[in-house]
């Protein structure tokens, strides 16, 4: 290897270390000592063989008396060589560089960039074969396979490089050829909405609209340039409208109807559809399409991150068998037994409320002592029941449910009790005082976003809701992004998973480096208006003191049945 090429990776990481003042793992100065060292130490495998060359810098990342910065350098030499300690040297790299500052990442790229040279054709080629499409989306493999492609020796050259050619996609671009990605957060951004405004669903589409009209109008209020469109779909000519779109144009929110998304997809064909739906067509999201919705498992998460929490880890499913409560109800299964935690199932009759009594004493295990006047009580273990039905049925529903024994059972409901609980509404805390929900609108946060979002919907006489909310968020986030007809999947992948900036007004959303969307949902209870933030603390206590009072029942009855 030539001098030049070995101490040019070298010199771009004293060069990063020098502008930060600290190594690459730890921020400390590094000593003038150190970085002679290990020139020193490259300087005495210089001559040998790659294969030797990685066996001795494998024994060196593993020295406790070795410096951190000889360490740092032989664990770079050590993944970059042939041999036997090549694979675990780069697994160990690749969780080095997870764990590090942004900093510290771009250290590590040019560092490990250089010190590839040190693998021969041969070598890299045999590696660059093996790399896996997962693997190839992370460092340190990333860079194996583009410093191969750029050679001519990754199985297919050409596709590498069209993949793995973006500047956002790293942490160093320059260091490794690439001009910086230049992103104005001030430019002029142009959005469309795709959604009815008339027909099926147009008082949803208009609420989303109202909200990201009033986005943009706050944004302008700050001197950014946004204009929006909305693109009426129960317009005869919407497709024709949308592929009409100036090439600016660039992100696409909607559809908002599932049978439109194909129609939508194919004639925003070039430009970004985030989708608000709550789940897109296996292999879409994050190649074709990009989801703006809560989804079945944000919905899931949400309860199971709460129950865990106060300390309820076993569950009874009952649905009514109909399709959403199939759905919703095989999705929290699934992530409960995933998360090693107890499921049952029950049913019941949709729409026979006659029946409700005697299905939900047989998913409750109901017992009535022989004396009379017993109370009902559940023997079943479950703490937890998962009801995956619209609201309209709950007072029935949970009514029955506490008849049957259920007074100590912690109720948890999906997302679509949210349409039903606004200000209009009216319950029983009494009933609910053990239920709650997940939801994507709290109004009565205090976040910064929805205090915003509040005034920009008051100044236009909204209603303020969990729709305008979508829109208005919607807007936000499309801003910060700032896509221009330049963009492609791996640059709005890589913008999405570090998207900052944005003051959301309903619950926040966040995407993986896949570009596939989760969402940190709020939890609510019903209240005597409306809904309330879920009260998780008191509903522990009375779940414990609940069962300690349903036990006693139990015990009373027994001792009277004998």
């Amino acid at each position: 290897m030539k001098t030049r090429f070995r101490l040019f990776p070298l010199l771009l990481l004293c060069f990063a270390l020098v502008l930060s003042g600290c190594s690459m793992l730890e921020k400390q100065r590094l000593p003038q000592q150190m970085q002679n060292e290990v020139s020193l130490w490259m300087n005495s495998i210089a001559g040998l063989s790659a294969v030797e060359q990685g066996r001795r810098a494998d024994a060196l990342r593993k020295s406790p008396t070795a410096s951190l910065a000889l360490r740092d350098k032989a664990l770079s030499v050590a993944a970059s060589r042939p041999g036997s300690q090549g694979f675990s040297a780069r697994t160990d790299l690749a969780a080095v560089y997870a764990s590090g500052t942004p900093l510290q990442k771009s250290a590590w790229e040019a560092l490990y960039w250089g010190d590839l040279d040190g693998m021969d054709e041969n070598a890299l080629r045999s590696l660059a074969s093996k790399i896996s499409p997962e693997q190839e989306k992370r460092f340190p493999w990333n860079l194996v396979m583009l410093k191969a492609a750029r050679k001519g020796l990754a199985p297919d050259s050409a596709s590498a490089l069209k993949r793995l050619s973006s500047p956002v996609l790293y942490a160093a671009p320059e260091a490794l050829g690439f001009g910086a990605l230049r992103h104005d957060p001030d430019a002029p951004v142009s959005i469309a909405l795709v959604l009815p405004q008339s027909g099926p669903a147009s008082a949803l589409g208009r609420q989303i609209s109202a909200g990201a009209l009033a986005a943009a109008e706050a944004l302008q209020g700050k001197g950014r340039k946004v204009q929006v469109r909305i693109v009426d779909t129960a317009q005869p000519d919407w497709q024709q409208q949308l592929k009409a779109l100036p090439a600016d144009f660039a992100s696409i929110g909607g559809p908002l109807l599932p049978g439109q998304f194909a129609s939508v997809k194919q004639s925003a064909e070039g430009r970004a559809v985030f989708a608000f739906l709550n789940t897109l067509p296996d292999g879409e999201e994050g190649v074709n399409a990009w989801r703006f919705f809560s989804s079945p498992a944000d919905q899931v998460n949400a309860l199971l991150d709460a129950t865990s929490s106060i300390g309820v880890t076993s569950f009874g499913i009952f649905s009514n068998g109909e399709r959403y409560g199939t759905h919703m109800g095989a999705a929290f299964e699934q992530e409960a037994l995933r998360r090693g935690l107890a499921v049952e199932r029950g049913s019941y009759t949709p729409g026979d409320m006659g029946a409700w009594t005697k299905e939900t004493a047989a998913f409750l295990k109901t017992e009535i002592g022989e004396q009379r006047g017993s109370i009902p009580m559940s023997n079943a273990e479950f703490k937890g029941i998962f009801l995956a039905d619209s609201w309209k049925n709950m007072e029935m529903l949970v009514s029955t449910l506490q008849y049957n024994g259920a007074h100590s059972k912690l109720i948890l409901g999906t997302s679509l009790w949210e349409q039903s609980l606004g200000p209009a509404s009216r319950s029983n805390p009494a009933t609910f005082a053990l239920t709650m929900f997940p939801a994507s609108w709290n109004p009565t946060s205090a976040e910064p976003g929805t205090s915003a979002f509040k005034l920009a919907m008051a100044t236009r006489t909204e209603k303020q809701d969990d729709w305008s909310a979508l829109g208005y968020d919607f807007v936000q986030a499309a801003a910060a992004l700032g896509l221009d007809s330049r963009w492609d999947a791996a640059t709005l992948n890589a913008r999405l998973s570090s998207l900052n900036g944005v003051q959301w007004a309903a619950a926040p959303m966040s995407w993986d480096a896949e570009g596939r969307a989760s969402r940190r949902l709020f939890l609510l209870q019903p209240a005597a208006i409306g809904s309330i933030p879920a009260e998780l603390d008191r509903m522990k206590e009375r779940l414990a003191s609940h069962e300690e009072a349903a036990q006693a029942v139990l015990e009373s009855q027994s001792q009277k049945n004998k």
